[in-house]
């Protein structure tokens, strides 16, 4: 194993492995042709326990504690990120409601979320509204005991399998958040495909017209919906993102690694060749220093420590950028082979890309992370300068 960890996780990471080895890389190529995971994976992931990985056992989840999390979601993308997806959104939800969720939301929602018998997916991003949710324009207007959806929603990962959404907009102008069901009425769910990556990974537009819900289903209160709701939900996709990239990495450096061991070119080996050892090396160091951020991220969600959001974005940000870098080198070390639709490194060439953009795209944690470095390093040192 390349990571430190404690014996348990050791022991149930390789449990994971195993069942991707077996139940996800033969069918990984297959979900992508077809635009979509199949109900009979998603059937599996519900039968093994991992969708409630980070749910409470007395909602009926394992209890998993955040390295354990981020472990699976590095098992799983080395075969399928459009599968680790599924977890990514699945516990943006539940850990959103977990938190934010009254008594009977908990009760009612989180044990058919531990075992996989509703499906939850984020619904945040709008056509014009991703990073800055200040400019979300899905409305809530209250109508006696209900509440009137009426907006857009675009690029929802697991949108077009979900069974049910946090769903985020403004009432009276106050961000607010709230549980939406798929079959309700007014709710339109419109599949997208013919992405750059994440091609398995059902993402959806969702039209809500005069679309109406029980007043009890708002989350938390109104005016905590992006500020609290949504930001505590997306620390879990960020954690989730920068350890997607932490298996697409390894996923590089295996790959390329053993082809430039075995392939000859000018009657050597390629990796006799200078030009491929430091891509290589690079390679190896950047996935080493991503392995130590994720780790260090996931402990820090554990310990419960006040700079926990910082180093989860850092890790977010690092390990994505680093991942599709080496996505692209692992491409060109394989040359023809790596560019065949078949090819892992081909998807992990395409869902990179992504891994950029979603739960933040990398000039987003950009500007939060030079504001938060400047005050965090250079507040000692400033009166020097003034």
């Amino acid at each position: 194993m390349y990571y430190k960890v404690e014996e348990n996780l050791e022991q149930l990471y390789n449990e994971i492995k195993q069942w991707v080895e077996k139940d996800v890389k033969p069918y990984a190529n297959k979900w992508e042709k077809e635009m979509g995971v199949l109900e009979d994976m998603i059937d599996n992931c519900a039968g093994t326990g991992y969708l409630g990985a980070l749910i409470p056992k007395e909602y009926g989840g394992v209890g998993w504690n955040h390295k354990a999390f981020g472990l699976l979601n590095e098992a799983i993308s080395t075969s399928s990120v459009s599968l680790a997806e599924l977890f990514n959104v699945h516990t943006m939800a539940s850990q959103a409601l977990l938190k934010f969720g009254n008594d009977a939301q908990k009760n009612y929602w989180l044990p058919k979320m531990a075992k996989g018998e509703k499906i939850a997916a984020f619904a945040l991003t709008e056509p014009g509204a991703g990073s800055d949710m200040k400019g979300i324009e899905t409305t809530f207007e209250v109508f006696g005991d209900k509440l009137r959806i009426n907006g857009i929603k675009r690029w929802i990962t697991y949108g077009n399998r979900a069974d049910v959404f946090i769903v985020f907009g403004k009432l009276d102008g106050k961000a607010t958040a709230c549980i939406v069901e798929k079959e309700t009425e007014g709710l339109n769910v419109i599949k997208i495909e013919g992405m750059l990556g994440f091609r398995g990974a059902h993402l959806a537009e969702l039209k809500f017209t005069n679309c109406e819900i029980p007043l009890e289903n708002i989350v938390g209160k109104e005016g905590i919906g992006f500020s609290y709701v949504a930001n505590y939900g997306l620390q879990f996709g960020r954690l989730s993102v920068a350890f997607t990239a932490l298996g697409i990495l390894r996923g590089c450096i295996e790959n390329s690694s053993a082809y430039a061991l075995s392939r000859k070119t000018f009657s050597q080996p390629l990796i006799n060749h200078d030009m491929i050892k430091t891509i290589i090396a690079d390679m190896g160091v950047d996935f080493q220093a991503s392995a130590a951020l994720c780790l260090q991220a996931a402990e820090a969600l554990d310990d419960g420590s006040t700079d926990s959001a910082e180093k989860v974005m850092s890790a977010k940000y690092f390990v994505s950028k680093a991942a599709a870098k080496h996505a692209s080198n692992a491409v060109q070390i394989l040359g023809a082979n790596g560019c065949c639709d078949s090819s892992e490194v081909a998807r992990y060439y395409r869902d990179t890309k992504i891994l950029e953009v979603v739960e933040g795209s990398s000039q987003i944690h950009q500007m939060v992370l030079g504001w938060k470095f400047a005050n965090k390093y250079g507040r000692e040192l400033r009166r020097n300068y003034k």
